[in-house]
C-alpha cells in the first residue's frame, strides 16, 4: 500500500471505497506527512520489522502499519500501542492465518495495561467496549484495517465469517486502574509498575451477564460461571471483565484476581455426559468426569472496567486454537 495526495475528500473516500481497502467507513487519507508522523513520534523508520505471519509469509512493517493507523484516525501518541498489538499477532501461536479464515466472526481484540493508557486518553469505564473514546476506537481499528489491507483478511476473499460482529471493525480497551484493588496485570506478568503492555487475543463477542444483587463474592460469580457454560468446554480462554459496581464486592472481600479466575474456572464445569447431552462434546467412556469450560484457571484474564453504574460482567471467549500474546509497549520518551 502506498501513501496518496487527493485533490479532495469525496474522491479520496471513492478510491478507498472502489479499491476495497476499508471497513465500509470513511478513512484518513495517508498522506506522506501523516504517515511520516505517526513513524516520527514512535522513534522508527518505516522499514522497523514487526514480525513475519509464518503461514503467508507476510513481514509486517511500522511503515504499513503507519499508513493503516492514519486511516483509522489514529493520532500518533496511539501509534505505539497499534505496533506492539500488530506484533503481537505475528506471533505462531496467535494463529493469526487460521483466526482470519474461521466463519465464527473472530476479530482482534487488544487489551492496553499499564500507565500509557491513561496517558493517551483510552477509556477504561463508561462505553468501553463500545463508541465515545478516540483511542480505543482508533487503535482498534488500525488493527484490523491492517489485517485486511496489508494481511489479506477481507469478506469472502479470505474473512468468510458467517455473521461477524463490530468488533470486527475495532476492538481495543484498556485496565481500569482507577477502580483496580489490585496491581496492573502489567505488573503482575512480570513488566514491573511503570510498563504498558498490549495482550492481542482472538475473540469473539462479548457476552453481558447480569449480575442480581449479589454481594458475595461467591454468589455474584457462581452467576457468571453459570453464564460461562454457554461457552462449552475446551474453550482455550476467556477474558472476564468485572464493572466497578462488582468490583467493590469483590474488593470488599479481599478477593484476589487469581481467587476470582480459580473459582471461575472450578464452577464453570459439567459432567461430561451434561456435556454430550447439549451436544457440546463427542462420546467419551467417563460420563461422570468434570469437565471446564477453559483447562486451567491461568487461562482466565480478570480485569477491572466499565461504567460506574450497573452490577455487570462482560465475558469474552476466545476462538480455536489460538493463544494470546503480549507484547510491552515502547513509549517515546
Amino acid at each position: 500500500m502506498t501513501t496518496h495526495n487527493f485533490d479532495d475528500w469525496s474522491t479520496a473516500q471513492d478510491y478507498f471505497f472502489d479499491n476495497g481497502m476499508t471497513d465500509g467507513l470513511p478513512v484518513i487519507p495517508p498522506t506522506p506527512e501523516r504517515v511520516q508522523a505517526m513513524l516520527d513520534y514512535a522513534g522508527v523508520d518505516a522499514d522497523h520489522d514487526l514480525g513475519t505471519e509464518v503461514i503467508r509469509q507476510k513481514r509486517f512493517t511500522a511503515g504499513k502499519a503507519a499508513v493503516n493507523a492514519v486511516m483509522a484516525g489514529c493520532r500518533p501518541e496511539h501509534f505505539p500501542v497499534v505496533l506492539a498489538s500488530l506484533s503481537a499477532i505475528t506471533d505462531r501461536s496467535f494463529n493469526l492465518h487460521a483466526s482470519s479464515t474461521s466463519t465464527n466472526g473472530v476479530t482482534v481484540l487488544t487489551v492496553v495495561s499499564g500507565p500509557y493508557a491513561e496517558a493517551i486518553g483510552m477509556s477504561g469505564g463508561v462505553e468501553m467496549m463500545g463508541n465515545g473514546s478516540r483511542a480505543n476506537a482508533a487503535i482498534g481499528r488500525a488493527v484490523n484495517l491492517f489485517k485486511a489491507n496489508f494481511y489479506g483478511s477481507v469478506p469472502v476473499v479470505m474473512d468468510n465469517s458467517t455473521f461477524g460482529h463490530p468488533g470486527k471493525i475495532s476492538f481495543c480497551f484498556p485496565e481500569n486502574l482507577a477502580i483496580s484493588p489490585w496491581e496492573s496485570l502489567a505488573s503482575e506478568l512480570g513488566y514491573g509498575g511503570d510498563a504498558t503492555i498490549v495482550t492481542a487475543y482472538a475473540t469473539l463477542a462479548p457476552l453481558q451477564v447480569t449480575l442480581h444483587g449479589d454481594r458475595n463474592p461467591a454468589d455474584l460469580l457462581t452467576t457468571v460461571a453459570h453464564a460461562m457454560l454457554a461457552f462449552g468446554p475446551g474453550m482455550p480462554q476467556v477474558v472476564c471483565v468485572i464493572s466497578p459496581e462488582a468490583m467493590g464486592h469483590v474488593a470488599a472481600a479481599g478477593w484476589s484476581r487469581q481467587q476470582v479466575a480459580e473459582f471461575l474456572h472450578e464452577k464453570a464445569r459439567l459432567p461430561v455426559s451434561e456435556w454430550m447431552r447439549w451436544h457440546r462434546m463427542g462420546h467419551e467412556l467417563d460420563h461422570d468426569r468434570m469437565a471446564p469450560v477453559v483447562p486451567e484457571a491461568d487461562r482466565i484474564t480478570v480485569l477491572p472496567g466499565g461504567g460506574m453504574a450497573g452490577g455487570f460482567v462482560s465475558l469474552i471467549s476466545t476462538w480455536g486454537s489460538s493463544r494470546s500474546v503480549t507484547r510491552q509497549v515502547s513509549v517515546p520518551r
